[in-house]
């Protein structure tokens, strides 16, 4: 399994372009079982995404989980050890963002909507970042894997010092400033007007039945 502690290097100090990953996503997507749904669960790192995917999975039938961080955070790596560049700024190149990431995203949609059939419930994790805050991308998206249905979850992140410990329970750097940096740069960043925000200021317990109660 990739080690999620050593992902997001460079992040905070990159210059976002969603426009790449958001075209990659919406060429790799197909339309999926009526009886079937999608839902996207997104969200900075270390607000709780994959532990409340995985909680869910013994709670709703006929339920998969696909990480992104787990299916494309060693290729991000990789390819940019292959370039010289250290794990601690991977993130934050313009070829990360114009090139690598829409293959970090396109590549698990790709796989969600080809298990889009019957009544499976597929859950897609992902940061998904400024993608979120693009306004036309998820309704298009939408008609892309119709008829089957489309969700957005927004996984926000808790107060300021509850999120650093979580992200030092994973692993992740937590020093300041570097995540105060991270922290405004994240939070500064917009959610799609149609997506579910997701209060995570709880314990997982109360988290994951906030989240089983916007997919009734």
């Amino acid at each position: 399994m990739t080690d999620v502690a050593k992902l997001g290097g460079g992040y905070a100090d990159s210059t976002p372009d969603a426009k790449p990953t958001a075209e990659a996503l919406l060429a790799a997507a197909r339309p999926g079982a009526s009886s079937a749904r999608l839902v996207i669960i997104g969200g900075p790192p270390g607000v709780g995404k994959t532990a409340v995917a995985r909680a869910l999975l013994s709670l709703l039938p006929n339920t998969f989980l696909i990480d992104k961080d787990q299916t494309a955070g060693g290729f991000i790596l990789t390819a940019a050890a292959q370039r010289g560049d250290p794990s601690a700024s991977a993130y934050g190149t313009s070829h990360y963002w114009q090139q690598l990431r829409p293959l970090e995203y396109a590549g698990p949609l790709t796989t969600a909507c080809s298990n889009l059939v019957g009544t499976r419930q597929i859950l897609l994790v992902g940061g998904f970042g400024p993608e979120l805050g693009e306004n036309d991308l998820w309704p298009s998206l939408g008609k892309k894997i119709a008829p089957a249905p489309l969700r957005v979850l927004h996984l926000d992140p808790p107060p300021l010092e509850t999120w650093r410990a979580r992200m030092a329970g994973r692993g992740s750097p937590c020093d300041s400033p570097y995540f105060e940096n991270l922290a405004q740069a994240l939070g500064a960043l917009p959610v799609w007007s149609g997506a579910t925000c997701i209060d995570t200021d709880a314990p997982l317990y109360s988290v994951v039945q906030r989240t089983l109660d916007t997919l009734d």
